[in-house]
């Protein structure tokens, strides 16, 4: 059974953006319907807040494509859809990111917590290409309680490595999103079969 406890285990995050979460969004048109049936940045919110309230410490693992990445010689169907959207666009390293590619502003007082870890940029879905592994083993932490979007792409993909990478993991199902009913039904059958707890929000706040 998973026990989450604020010592060892992490709240991580995919890409709490605005390109695919809100409105004026690059990819908001897909994920609207999902976002508005799951009251995804309500609960995003409501379980950031309620983890960070009894000592949880955030894992933000973002999305950030820079001009260079345009010049990739292969891609995928996920990765042509964002470069192809301009989603997630930033500059450089050391510009502001692009609307799109900014936080979601009610998130952004629990994301700029001092206590909080932004790791660095993922190109494909998990975090095989940022060092949020690396950042949780850092502080220590043991389980994962994850969250975010996309439902069937970065949100398993993260789910996935991190278990093959050793976590225990639970997935917050009503605090994620994604483009269809379908990939979102697909996603949570995924959740049941790997992750060690598959929760709504409520039932995750009530575990915490």
């Amino acid at each position: 059974m998973f026990k989450p406890h604020p010592d060892h285990t992490a709240i991580v995050i995919t890409d709490p953006q605005n390109d695919f979460l809100c409105p004026g969004g690059r990819g908001y048109h897909l994920t609207k319907a999902n976002i508005e049936q799951n009251n995804t940045i309500q609960n995003l919110e409501l379980l950031i807040r309620s983890a960070m309230n009894k000592g949880y410490q955030l894992f933000i693992s973002p999305h950030y494509l820079y001009p260079h990445d345009y010049g990739w010689q292969f891609t995928g169907s996920e990765q042509k859809m964002l470069l192809d959207l301009r989603m997630y666009h930033v500059a450089n390293a050391y510009t502001p990111p692009s609307y799109g590619a900014d936080f979601v502003h009610s998130l952004k007082p629990y994301i700029f917590d001092r206590r909080t870890v932004v790791a660095t940029p993922h190109k494909v879905a998990s975090p095989q290409t940022n060092d949020l592994e690396y950042q949780l083993r850092q502080h220590r932490k043991e389980k994962v309680i994850i969250a975010g979007v996309l439902s069937n792409v970065c949100v398993e993909s993260h789910m996935r490595h991190l278990i093959e990478t050793g976590f225990e993991t639970a997935v917050v199902y009503d605090a994620t999103a994604t483009i269809s009913v379908e990939d979102f039904q697909a996603a949570v059958t995924n959740y049941k079969a790997f992750a060690s707890a598959t929760w709504t929000t409520i039932e995750a706040i009530s575990c915490l």
